[in-house]
This record gives structure tokens, sequence and C-alpha cells, in this order.
């Protein structure tokens, strides 16, 4: 494990990882998004349940396929190994898709979604400092929010972004600069 250097990166390395935090921010957005329009059509519970189904999914094939490629995890038998694991997936997908009923498959992708967001922060976090990357992950959900409001994302009432939330998002940005910058 790396650890972040204590003077922080700059140029062209700072702004990709700065872009990837927001990234995850913005993935967030998306994702809730998603979660909520089934909320709305299943209830809470039942949105979190295929959320988090799809989500062990597609865990389950990149520690399976990692397993099988000779990075097994160090879980106890038989869940070291990568058939165990991609069938531990497949019972998860299979319980995803009896839950699926009445809702748009498009949904399903909110749990793939968090699968790339907790990779990229277990990716970030050996490189950059936690409150860099929760500053730049708050900054793209912030602004993905404001566009997922702005056009009713998966059946959402419309928000306008109007100057305060506007202003809101600028002091966000501008806390970014701080965090980065600051000593």
């Amino acid at each position: 494990m790396t650890v972040a250097p204590a003077a922080g990166l700059r140029g062209m390395r700072d702004l990709a990882l700065i872009s990837a935090g927001a990234a995850s921010g913005g993935l967030a957005a998306v994702a809730i998004s998603m979660v909520a329009a089934v909320g709305r059509k299943r209830g809470g519970e039942e949105a979190t349940w295929l959320h988090l189904l799809v989500l062990l999914a597609a865990m389950s094939v990149v520690l399976g396929v990692a397993a099988l490629r000779g990075k097994a995890p160090g879980f106890a038998r038989p869940l070291h190994l990568g058939p165990a694991i991609l069938v531990m997936g497949g019972l998860f997908a299979l319980a995803a898709l009896l839950s699926w009923r009445g809702i748009e498959w498009y949904y399903l992708a909110s749990g793939l979604i968090s699968t790339a967001i907790f990779l990229m922060i277990t990716w970030m976090l050996v490189r950059v400092s936690l409150v860099l990357y929760f500053a730049t992950s708050t900054l793209g959900m912030v602004f993905g929010s404001l566009a997922m409001d702005q056009i009713g994302a998966f059946g959402a009432p419309e928000h306008e972004i109007t100057l305060p939330r506007a202003l809101g998002a600028l002091l966000v940005t501008v806390g970014v600069v701080v965090v980065r910058t600051g000593k």
C-alpha cells in the first residue's frame, strides 16, 4: 500500500485525481437517482434490496475474476476460490432478477455504478488524502445532483438551477480548492 505524499500532488496528476473523485460523486448522483426512482415504484426497502443484490453480484464477478487470475482474496475456504465467488455472484444475480419484476431493466445499473464507485474509492484513497477524496466526490455529487434535478431524471420532479443553487455549487468548488491547496 502506498501513502499519499504529504506535500501533495501537482499538475496533470492532480487534475486526474480530482476529476476521478468528482466523477465518482457524479456517478453517485446518478445511482442515487435510480434507486430513488425504484423506491417511488416499489418502496425504499425493495429499492435498496435490488441495488445491493446487483452490487454484490458485480463485486463477486470482480473478485472471482481476480481469483481466477491468481489474486485470490484472503477469505475463508471455500470463498477464496474464484469459482466459489462466481457461484455466489450468480446467486446474487439470480435473486436480483427474481426481484426485478415490474421496473425498467436499466435501473439494475445502479448496483453496477456503485460497484465502480467503491472500486474507485479504494483506488483513490491510496493516492490522495481522505479529505481531498470527500471534497472532490462531494463536488461531483453536487454538480451531478443539479443536473439530475434540472432534467427530472428517472421520473423525479424537475428543479431548476437557480442562482442560490449555482452559488452553493460554486462554494463547494471553492472548498475543493481550499482543501487541495490549504496547509
